[in-house]
């Protein structure tokens, strides 16, 4: 009897590691008016320095990013952290944010896990939400800190309600972690997802998915599963794509289509999924028969993390 391809469970990793390195954004540098649309950055530098040492705080922190990301200027973490420092003492919270990421990696200072604390307590405190996830995130994964979840809760839901980016989506696996320890946050679960996923967030939406897939606080139904991981893949989210892909290989709550399939694994293939890679080679090496059985492994593979450094 033919060997199907669809693995016997899917997991979908919902433990988020430490910070995954290269998702912090950069935060472009002032651009003045410039009819030939040509900017000196390094002028831009000079005028922001001007209007920094005149008091323009908000002058001093986005010098402070030029300086960490070598824009216009050497780079220089300390004095990128010393300016940030600077505009956050008179109350730029936007500069908190900025200071309590550089102390919390001990980027251009020494790491001083109770200042990062306080830097993002107070940007959160003051309204500036995007610290709000950013201090909900070291709580619940006790990056220098000890777990607190009743704490990363309520600073997380916070930064969701704001629509922070990414916040819903920390939430709900927050939501899910404690459901799957014998909790019953199912139901906040998919509605910080469903926010997120409203709000333009993909992975929020694969995890609604992947709720439907393995019937964790939704009514088990691949086809429904089907409708959220394709709205996930749509923008390129790579883990929604490769286990779509795999659906529609198959012909598991979708129509079976193999040139569909191979080239949803591609997609995700070249958004750097390994296992999609992995899986899209053996189905294009498999011999398709009337049955279109194509013989790929026993698993679906890890979806890994797409948790987000903390955004400055």
């Amino acid at each position: 009897m033919p060997r199907s391809l669809w693995p016997a469970a899917i997991v979908v990793a919902f433990v988020v590691p430490a910070f995954v390195s290269g998702c912090k954004k950069k935060e472009p540098a002032a651009m003045p008016d410039d009819a030939a649309g040509i900017v000196d950055q390094a002028e831009v530098a000079g005028t922001l320095d001007k209007k920094c040492v005149a008091g323009d705080l908000e002058a001093c922190r986005k010098l402070g990013v030029m300086y960490q990301e070598g824009t216009g200027v050497s780079p220089d973490p300390r004095r990128a952290t010393a300016l940030m420092g600077q505009a956050c003492a008179g109350n730029n919270l936007s500069a908190c944010n900025n200071l309590g990421m550089n102390l919390a990696e001990g980027i251009g200072i020494d790491k001083n896990i109770t200042r990062a604390i306080d830097a993002y307590a107070k940007a959160c405190d003051g309204g500036f939400k995007l610290a709000c996830r950013n201090l909900g995130l070291m709580y619940r994964d006790g990056r220098g800190v000890s777990v607190d979840l009743a704490k990363a809760e309520v600073l997380l839901d916070k930064a969701c309600k704001a629509n922070v980016a990414f916040a819903c989506k920390n939430a709900g696996d927050l939501d899910t972690m404690v459901s799957a320890k014998g909790g019953s946050r199912w139901k906040q679960a998919i509605g910080h997802y469903k926010q997120g996923c409203d709000s333009g967030d993909p992975t929020a939406c694969r995890q609604i998915g992947v709720m439907y897939l393995e019937g964790k606080g939704l009514p088990k139904s691949a086809s429904a599963a089907s409708v959220w991981l394709e709205r996930a893949c749509l923008p390129d989210d790579a883990v929604a794509c490769r286990l779509l892909g795999l659906m529609v290989l198959q012909g598991v709550g979708v129509a079976k289509d193999l040139e569909r399939g191979k080239q949803l694994l591609a997609r995700a293939c070249e958004a750097k999924d390994d296992e999609a890679c992995r899986v899209g080679k053996l189905a294009d090496a498999a011999p398709a028969n009337d049955g279109g059985v194509l013989e790929l492994g026993s698993g679906s593979g890890s979806a890994g993390s797409d948790d987000h450094k903390p955004h400055v």
